[in-house]
């Protein structure tokens, strides 16, 4: 590597001195400085425990010196010495391919707002170490993803085979508008949401008498299947894992619903093993099995986009790289013909009639915190709390609150006993577990929300329980994190995936660099954690009614004054001309 780095400052050299066209020994001692800088950026790069800062310090150095060259020596220089800076360049990106950090960087880290929430440049982060057993990596996992694609405004419409509309909305637009003021968790579609920085969807399947799966949450809200299918999903989530090819996506089935009720998942169907991926290891064929009419249904669907669907039981006991071996989109039988089958995605449930979650909820009703209550106080007067409050008595008690929850969800003592908080004591059966970092909903804070003209995605922006929650998984407050779901991930979902991916326990590379670099164990380990700097968050600034109010009045009357005044213009236009001769005294003034 070092004598790479030589051979690459040779090269410099005689770009340099070729610029100079002189003998004098001071710009001759200032271009071997500069390839000095060179060879030492090289060899940071081959050894050092921060690689990518001595890659983009030498690039930068380049660029500087091929912009020179184009602006004041492109008639002096030779054809060696100009393309001496591109292939410098060109040499470190190849070779730093195998020297510099190989981590997830996004897709699309130009806005300010979103690079900003990632702890490294560039948006990197780690890669998860793949000796890691599934049930101690954390992901973070976009609660109900499937309402992102209610009214979204960047949504096209399907009819239910796929094809584009251009109709309106149906007449029940208007109530699933309302409903979803309180029902709708999340903004953008499923890539949207992977971008800004999910790993984990939570999606709650309803079947159709037609044979077409869609998605609901709850008994209230259907999403429309104008707008979305389980299929359609699966092409947003196979794009992003196209565009993202080592990063492991995770989807959770629960709630399982038929469209006649109960009647409709409760029959068991025959399944063919030849119809799926279904070998022993010998090669033959599996014995066919019978699954839930739901469950098959559901198979079906993934066996036809090429996506795998396992039980719970599958995934327990196993690391990431067992799991990710599993998930591989590529070696799907239905994938070998399609071009756009890469990354890593994986659909689970139990298998059971309604398609249960693979974990521990750690959804306890009589413990929920929602984002508006009431009480009595003592003089028996009824008063509502707002967790949009910035008094201490109300947000900031409903913050506590919820803070305290979701580390009790994470911190207590491990039980199996679904109606207590913690994390799961036998982790076959609940391989993992959620920490719920979000305000639940009743009808009771959905009514009083409601009339203080808020919803769900309002209440979460001005709470910034998004923003709080990171810095408390920063701060380390809690024992180990398996599922950290939330509300609205476009606010601050970066943020939170960085953080828990950059935690000392989850990356690979402490281990990894030690071993395969340096072969010594008393080097520096790279940053992690705490090491690593606060993400900046996103503070949404959004005014109070009243102020909206107070401003639609004042632009309201600065409109009526504009109109007034091109009318009385107008008026004056029309009379003609005019005396405007001041007379006093009789003479003309």
């Amino acid at each position: 590597m070092i004598l790479l780095a030589i051979g690459i400052a040779i090269f410099d050299l005689h770009a340099r001195l070729a610029r100079l066209e002189t003998s004098a020994p001071v710009p001759l001692l200032l271009a071997a400085l500069g390839a000095a800088i060179d060879v030492s950026c090289h060899i940071i790069i081959t050894t050092s425990n921060q690689p990518c800062v001595a890659y983009i310090l030498h690039i930068i150095l380049s660029s500087q010196f091929f912009r020179e060259w184009r602006q004041k020596n492109r008639p002096t220089m030779t054809t060696s010495a100009s393309a001496a800076p591109l292939i410098i360049t060109a040499l470190l990106l190849f070779h730093s391919s195998s020297t510099c950090v190989i981590s997830y960087q996004h897709t699309s880290c130009h806005r300010t707002a979103r690079r900003t929430q990632f702890q490294f440049p560039n948006c990197y982060t780690y890669d998860l170490n793949p000796d890691l057993y599934i049930s101690d990596a954390s992901f973070v996992m976009a609660h109900n993803a499937a309402t992102g694609y209610i009214h979204n405004s960047n949504d096209r419409k399907f009819n239910t085979n796929g094809k584009t509309s251009t109709n309106a909305w149906n007449k029940n637009d208007i109530t699933l508008q309302l409903l979803s003021l309180y029902g709708k968790t999340q903004v953008g579609t499923a890539y949207q949401q992977l971008n800004d920085g999910a790993r984990a969807l939570d999606i709650r399947p309803k079947l159709y008498t037609n044979g077409t799966v869609g998605f609901h949450h709850g008994s209230l809200i259907d999403i429309p299947l104008t707008s979305l299918t389980l299929g359609r999903l699966l092409q947003d989530v196979k794009r992003w894992c196209y565009d993202n090819p080592t990063e492991l996506v995770l989807l959770f089935h629960s709630e399982l619903v038929h469209e006649s009720g109960i009647d409709g998942l409760s029959s068991l169907v025959k399944y063919s093993a030849n119809m799926d991926e279904n070998h022993d290891d010998d090669g033959n064929n599996q014995e066919d099995e019978y699954y839930y009419s739901g469950i098959a249904k559901l198979k079906s669907v993934y066996r036809e986009f090429g996506v795998p669907y396992q039980p719970c039981t599958t995934t327990a006991g196993l690391t990431v790289g067992q799991v990710m071996e599993m998930a591989n989109l590529s070696t799907q039988t239905s994938s070998s013909s399609d071009p756009t089958a890469r990354g890593y995605l994986l659909a689970m449930d139990r298998h059971d009639m309604y398609a249960s979650f693979c974990g521990k909820s750690n959804w306890v009703e009589s413990q929920q915190i929602t984002c508006h209550s009431r009480y009595y106080d003592t003089n028996n007067q009824n008063t509502f709390l707002h967790c949009t409050d910035n008094k201490a008595s109300s947000g900031m008690s409903k913050l506590t609150a919820l803070q305290s929850y979701t580390m009790s969800s994470a911190n207590n003592d491990a039980s199996d006993n679904y109606y207590t908080l913690g994390p799961p004591a036998d982790m076959y059966y609940y391989p993992f577990y959620q920490i719920q970092g979000l305000w639940q909903v009743d009808t009771e804070s959905a009514q009083i929300g409601l009339m203080s003209a808020s919803n769900l995605l309002e209440d979460n922006s001005r709470s910034n329980i998004n923003a709080q929650l990171v810095s408390l998984v920063y701060a380390g407050n809690y024992d180990h994190i398996s599922l950290f779901t939330m509300d609205n991930v476009a606010l601050n979902g970066n943020a939170m995936f960085s953080v828990l991916r950059n935690a000392c326990a989850q990356q690979s590379l402490i281990s990894t660099r030690r071993r395969t670099v340096t072969n010594d164990d008393d080097v520096d380990a790279l940053p992690c954690g705490r090491d690593l700097p606060m993400p900046q968050m996103i503070f949404p600034h959004n005014l109070p009614l009243v102020y909206n109010i107070m401003l639609l009045v004042l632009s309201s009357m600065l409109t009526i004054v504009l109109l007034c005044m091109v009318r009385q213009a107008y008026k004056l236009r029309n009379m003609g001309s005019q005396d405007h001769r001041l007379v006093c005294n009789g003479h003309l003034v």
